[in-house]
């Protein structure tokens, strides 16, 4: 792929970049014609390219394998923080400490050690992009440490665009919906999916591949002046209720005037 949103010549990991969005973001980026090196606990299971083995909650992991790429590729242009466990479903009376733990230590702490470690690599006008969720934005039950570990890589990207901005590094996070990754469509009868289904204002679930086409534009040229955006790919679900059934107030009349109450 050349000419506009072209990757060519790019160099870029991809943390969790095996399955799902991850999988779907290394795809785009590889036709966009990046190299790009999938940094995920498990190998992809048809990879024919480049992986290094990592769990981002840890710190010294994640620092390795970012100075690996840069010693083999001679620099680091891009950097998706995808990798996330999603721990839904568990109320506050239900919340562990161990669950709480290893929430916060793989989607906050491997945020910031991507951060972190990916700064210190990244070209001048690199590109970080984190996956928060729409949970991350909104208020949900069941949701306790899951979305509180995305609201927190939400802010996370504003504070990291704010200090990398003097070298032109743009930081970024994209908030999916409800995604159509392995994970959903895999549990039989899963009720989450006409649940959110119901809920989007578009009427249906996200794609992997509508979450990669976003991670595309942010970590292109042509969104050089974008950073400290949280950007929902959610099929309306951040812009609001899509449904608030009232009646007109009284003060209005059939012709659309309004009429001050009598004092």
């Amino acid at each position: 792929m050349s000419g506009f949103f072209s990757l060519a010549g790019k160099v870029a990991v991809v943390t969790g970049g095996s399955s799902g969005i991850g999988a779907a973001i290394v795809m785009r980026f590889r036709a966009a014609g990046a190299i790009v090196v999938i940094a995920d606990r498990l190998a992809p299971p048809d990879e024919d390219g480049e992986f290094v083995r990592v769990d981002v909650s840890s710190e010294d992991e994640v620092s390795s394998a970012l100075d690996a790429v840069v010693v083999k590729h001679g620099k680091l242009d891009l950097l998706v923080n995808n990798a996330g466990i999603q721990p839904l479903g568990v109320r506050f009376e239900d919340l562990t400490e161990s669950v709480l733990r290893r929430t916060f230590d793989v989607n906050v702490n491997g945020t910031i050690w991507g951060i972190k470690h990916g700064s210190r690599l990244l070209s001048p006008g690199g590109r970080i992009v984190n996956l928060s969720s729409f949970v991350g934005l909104l208020g949900v039950p069941a949701g306790t440490a899951y979305a509180a570990s995305k609201a927190a890589v939400a802010h996370l990207t504003k504070c990291a665009a704010l200090e990398l901005a003097p070298r032109a590094i743009t930081v970024n996070a994209i908030a999916p919906g409800t995604i159509l990754t392995p994970a959903v469509e895999g549990i039989p009868g899963n009720p989450e999916i006409p649940f959110a289904e119901s809920r989007t204002p578009m009427g249906r679930l996200g794609t992997p591949a509508e979450v990669a086409a976003a991670a595309h534009f942010l970590c292109s040229d042509e969104a050089s002046f974008i950073t400290g955006v949280i950007l929902p790919v959610d099929g309306g679900i951040a812009a609001g209720w899509e449904r608030y059934d009232l009646t007109l107030p009284s003060e209005i009349s059939s012709d659309g005037t309004w009429h001050d109450p009598e004092s």
